[in-house]
């Protein structure tokens, strides 16, 4: 697996991968639900055989190949996710979804793309400038609202952008729409003056 390649994965497979692990955040599965025991495990097992069968998995359930590339970051946990939220909070499964991982937001070693349709694309040492690009479109949200990355006609109606860091203390985000950046917390959230403090502040 070269750093040209996309891996895809079904949710299935993601699944098998993700419950291999635990202590650090796991990307959704946006066609299984996952507060159901039984959903998981049908998931996890046809995760399993879906791998064996692409030669990346063993018959032990062990990743192989690309698989076993994405399985190590995937474990390690994200660093940065980007999403788009309803006016109650609630992700938007058919908005744009882009998990990042790597030690640090400057040195990401692979991304994950999110389709509704439970698809993910892996891509391991993807170019460079991965983190700058998700503020970039945080900064246009905040200027022009989500008309440039919300589908016309998606149900529910995506009302802000999340863009999330995942720190060693803990996790920050911040809910950024038009003309509005918070915290994203509490029932008075902090307000910032520009997309560029806000950053400043995940990052701090």
């Amino acid at each position: 697996m070269t750093g040209a390649d996309l891996l895809r994965l079904t949710d299935d497979e993601v699944c098998s991968l993700a419950l291999r692990y635990d202590g650090v955040a796991r990307p959704p599965l946006p066609t299984i639900d996952e507060r159901s025991e039984p959903e998981l495990l049908a998931a996890l097992l046809r995760g399993r055989r879906s791998l064996i069968v692409r030669d990346l998995g063993g018959l032990d359930g062990a990743p192989l190949g690309g698989a076993l590339e994405v399985y190590r970051r995937l474990s390690a946990g994200p660093c940065a996710m980007f999403s788009l939220a309803d006016a109650d909070g609630n992700w938007v499964r058919s908005g744009l979804t882009i998990y990042l991982y790597g030690p640090s937001v400057a040195s990401v070693e692979m991304s994950q793309v999110i389709a509704e349709a439970g698809v993910h694309s892996f891509r391991i040492a993807p170019p460079a400038g991965q983190w700058q690009a998700l503020t970039e479109l945080a900064g246009e949200i905040y200027a022009s609202g989500l008309d440039n990355v919300a589908e016309g006609g998606q149900a529910p109606v995506p009302a802000a952008a999340l863009l999330h860091v995942f720190r060693p203390d803990g996790i920050r985000f911040i809910r950024v729409a038009k003309g509005a950046v918070t915290t994203g917390r509490g029932p008075v959230p902090a307000r910032f003056p520009s997309v560029t403090d806000a950053v400043s502040w995940l990052l701090a």
